[in-house]
């Protein structure tokens, strides 16, 4: 059980108030009033505020806040300018500053954190290293697999699960990073070696509100995260390629910048590739030096990928040949263009594809690959950005033969009002409407010829469906294979 001085957790604190002794013992630090216990530190925010009743009866002796509120009863109270930057930075002494003893490598952008990180973690694993990884599917380290709440954690519990792993011997941990975790400033007290750029596009503007914002959020991974690190060697890798690589370039001097992508001379470039149903071939430039490699990945956005974990393992001392064995190992990340095993012999993939740029993306490589025609399935979330919609709409009606459009989590909202607004930018006739996901699922099935190919849009590695106030066990390659194992 860790307990620390009062006094010591302040240290590197910007404090406007104190009331009460600093000479406290702290026996644990909490955001959450079901947590919180005798001798508790209580990090009060604005939405949490009712629960200070709560918490002072179950004996917490210090709160930190950035609010007013009237704490006379209680032993310590300590005002801060910014208590979500505060719990971060307080979090990460308590349990003693474990992201020093493990090398970061952070990934941000709107589509590929997942299979970046994947990616990585295959080549670490290959080369034998202690890895973990933090992201949108699991939280794995030591054998642990933990399942995701969130993309990122908050800030207390990144730094309890950071402490856990450097106790498992953790040395390298490969993590995704997203706009609301910056923005939310859950990876303060977080100490990266690398931060990587993978791309940008529109999602999450129902949070953001403008993409400027979003934009300036993913940025501050690299010009405020990486540049105050505290490790000796920074590294940023920014696609080169993304038209919005240049909001991305950090600042300080004491940050290497390196690039990758297709069309410039990167420190990881591509020179040639194919590609078949089946996977790819590729061959690129790592500083000079060329690797050639086979991969059951498929899509022009699983190349940025490879280049951006190739070049991120080289700076952390993989040799070529390793990376390439790393990359041959990977079979791919639950979800993602995941294909769906059956005995029919039907080509059809389940991915996570939930915003414009990503469907697009996916259905331009499954249609340069077709043979016969590209069907989809696919809706939008409810409670979510609502101006992606019709733009999705527009999207799969251009690029696929036949799009079938259905419920993904509508949550509050009418899924007919959903599947309306998606309508707004159908071109042409060639869809339908299937509310019930499994029917739909089961309708582009049974249209299905042995030539088509099928992709089920949007929920990929997800194991439920939130309609109304339920969440109910729901997963889109279950459900295919429940179907497929009928006669149809």
């Amino acid at each position: 059980m860790i307990e620390m001085n009062l006094r010591e957790l302040l240290k590197n604190v910007d404090i406007k108030e104190m009331k009460g002794s600093d000479n406290v013992r702290v026996k644990g630090i909490s955001k959450d009033s079901r947590e919180v216990s005798d001798g508790y530190l209580f990090f009060m925010t604005k939405k949490n505020r009712i629960y200070l009743q709560e918490v002072k009866n179950k004996g917490v002796k210090v709160v930190i806040t950035d609010i007013d509120e009237d704490l006379s009863s209680v032993p310590c109270v300590v005002k801060v300018p910014d208590v979500e930057k505060v719990m971060g930075q307080i979090a990460s002494t308590f349990y003693g500053e474990p992201s020093k003893d493990i090398f970061i490598t952070g990934i941000t952008g709107t589509n590929g954190k997942t299979t970046t990180c994947f990616l990585i973690d295959s080549i670490l694993q290959t080369a034998g290293t202690k890895q973990a990884i933090i992201g949108t599917i699991f939280y794995r380290y030591n054998g642990y697999v933990i399942k995701a709440e969130n993309t990122t954690p908050g800030a207390i519990e990144l730094q309890r699960i950071l402490r856990q792993m450097k106790d498992a011997g953790v040395t390298h941990l490969t993590m995704e990073v997203s706009s609301h975790s910056l923005e939310q400033k859950r990876v303060e007290g977080v100490n990266f070696d690398i931060c990587i750029f993978t791309n940008l596009s529109h999602d999450h503007l129902d949070y953001h509100g403008e993409f400027s914002a979003y934009r300036n959020a993913k940025a501050l991974l690299f010009q405020y995260y990486l540049e105050k690190s505290s490790k000796p060697e920074k590294t940023a890798i920014l696609n080169g390629d993304d038209p919005n690589v240049s909001y991305m370039i950090p600042e300080s001097k004491n940050v290497k910048i390196f690039y990758y992508g297709f069309t410039n001379e990167y420190h990881a470039k591509l020179v040639r590739y194919n590609q078949n149903i089946d996977g790819m071939e590729i061959e690129f430039s790592l500083f000079g030096e060329k690797i050639k490699l086979k991969s059951r990945l498929i899509g022009n956005f699983n190349i940025y990928n490879i280049l951006a974990a190739s070049l991120a393992c080289k700076i952390m001392g993989m040799e070529p040949d390793l990376i390439k064995k790393g990359i041959e190992n990977f079979h791919g990340v639950p979800g993602r263009l995941e294909r769906v095993i059956n005995q029919k012999g039907y080509q059809i993939f389940i991915d996570y594809a939930h915003t414009p740029d990503a469907l697009k993306n996916v259905l331009n490589v499954l249609s340069d690959l077709k043979r016969g025609r590209l069907l989809v399935v696919f809706g939008c979330g409810g409670d979510r950005d609502r101006q992606k919609r019709p733009v999705m709409g527009r999207i799969a009606s251009t690029l696929a033969d036949f799009s079938i459009i259905t419920s993904d989590n509508p949550r509050s909202e009418d899924p007919n009002q959903i599947i309306e607004e998606i309508k707004k930018g159908i071109v042409g006739e060639n869809y339908k409407v299937v509310i019930d996901r499994k029917e739909a699922i089961y309708e582009a099935i049974k249209m299905m010829n042995s030539d088509d190919i099928l992709l089920i849009a949007g929920k990929g590695h997800e194991d439920y469906q939130i309609i109304g106030g339920k969440i109910i066990r729901f997963n889109d390659r279950e459900v295919a294979e429940e179907i497929l194992s009928v006669a149809l």
